[in-house]
């Protein structure tokens, strides 16, 4: 048996070969990282064996490097394991003693991994977990650059206009957003009439600028504290973030529907427990995509508490002595995730009466309330876990069983 260890970069792949008595078996080298370069590495193999089924290929999961050379060496037959560079990194402190990193040094330390046979394979999901999974994260970073646009326009708008919060609480209403849009500042507003103001609205329904709030707007930007300086460059500032906030706004729409398309035009077809999370109240849809999209087919996990360990959903402990202390949640683990069944804790506990219940049973016990939603976090996955293992809907009577 051969025990290939392969250290991924950008440009250059590192191998490194053992043989069964852990003896190098060739020279390491290295390899581009293109089409020619996997080509290579597969005539070297040759040259030890013909036979595919006498290496193992361990490979780290470092996502956009590892991606390609992994289905590549897949699908010319050999077996090849993912390995977490949390794993891999902890084997390495241990095996060499010494805050060592280098490529020669990782490649080596992989095929030791797997020569020890004390590796945990990672887990490789399906093509649609996968696109589930790539489409939450686009739809998350989309997220972050509303929000960062969103702010960028507050604080031009808290200089050139500070007086329409008054008028308008939330700036990105669409009534809010159709008057910036056309008047980004106190000075614009200014040169306005009413009948201006409302003529703008009449093609939003449902909303409720009216010639008395339009005339207070105007009386309010008369009275402003901009002076207009800059007043051209800011405007035209504020209508470029607005572009670019609408065209994001919609961008993520459209990956919000992708995403329901995928989890109930697919997925759920070769699994119907999807439909069994949607009877929990407080689970959404955003809820059961991150969760299936980051952790893929949850059926794999051999136990409720196998699936929240890889959620990361316990807290640090240090223990030394008879004394021990709890620290804060740990940060290892799925971060989507994480946040997803926190924030479906959040909306447990206003609509589901059984988890409401825990949660204040936790504070009445002393619990803080990040604490408390941390628990109801947990007592979901459990839930979530259990519905998909046993195919059944919610029913609180055999979830929350009293205890005798």
């Amino acid at each position: 048996m051969y025990y290939v260890g392969i250290d991924v970069a950008k440009e250059k792949h590192y191998v490194c070969i053992l043989d069964d008595t852990r003896e190098l078996a060739v020279k390491p080298f290295w390899i581009y990282s293109d089409i020619l370069g996997l080509r290579d590495l597969l005539a070297k193999l040759a040259e030890l064996s013909l036979n595919n089924d006498d290496f193992i290929i361990g490979v780290e999961s470092t996502g956009a490097f590892s991606e390609n050379l992994y289905e590549y060496i897949t699908d010319a037959d050999y077996k090849v394991v993912l390995l977490n560079s949390y794993q891999t990194a902890k084997y390495r402190d241990f095996s060499t003693m010494k805050k060592i990193k280098n490529d020669s040094i990782d490649a080596l330390v992989i095929a030791e991994l797997l020569a020890s046979d004390k590796y945990k394979e990672s887990y490789i999901s399906n093509d649609d977990y996968q696109s589930l999974k790539v489409l939450g994260r686009l739809k998350k970073s989309l997220a972050q650059k509303i929000k960062n646009i969103q702010r960028e326009i507050s604080t031009v708008i808290a200089t050139v206009n500070p007086e329409i919060g008054k008028v308008f609480p939330n700036l990105f209403t669409k009534t809010a957003l159709a008057i910036i849009k056309e008047y980004p500042t106190a000075v614009d507003i200014q040169k306005a009439t009413p009948k201006k103001l409302t003529k703008i609205f009449r093609h939003i329904k449902g909303n409720n600028f009216n010639d008395e709030k339009a005339k207070f707007l105007i009386e309010l930007s008369k009275s402003s504290i901009y002076g207009g300086r800059a007043h051209e460059s800011r405007a035209l500032m504020i209508r470029t973030n607005l572009r670019i906030f609408e065209l994001l706004s919609q961008e993520k729409d459209e990956i919000e529907a992708q995403i329901n398309s995928l989890l109930y035009n697919k997925i759920e077809l070769i699994d119907a427990s999807i439909s069994n999370i949607k009877t929990i109240p407080g689970v959404s849809d955003k809820t059961i995509s991150a969760v299936l999209g980051e952790c893929g087919d949850i059926k794999r996990f051999t136990s409720a508490k196998a699936f929240i360990a890889y959620l990361g959903l316990y807290p640090t402990q240090y223990q030394s002595g008879n004394s021990m202390s709890v620290g804060r949640l740990a940060k290892r683990g799925i971060p989507i995730a994480k946040h997803a069944l926190y924030m479906a804790a959040v909306a447990s506990v206003r609509h589901n009466k059984e988890l409401n219940k825990v949660f204040h049973d936790k504070i009445s016990a002393g619990k803080s309330k990040k604490e408390a939603l941390i628990i109801v976090s947990k007592k979901l996955a459990t839930i979530i876990y259990s519905l998909f293992k046993y195919n059944k809907p919610y029913e609180p009577k055999r979830v929350f069983i009293p205890r005798r």
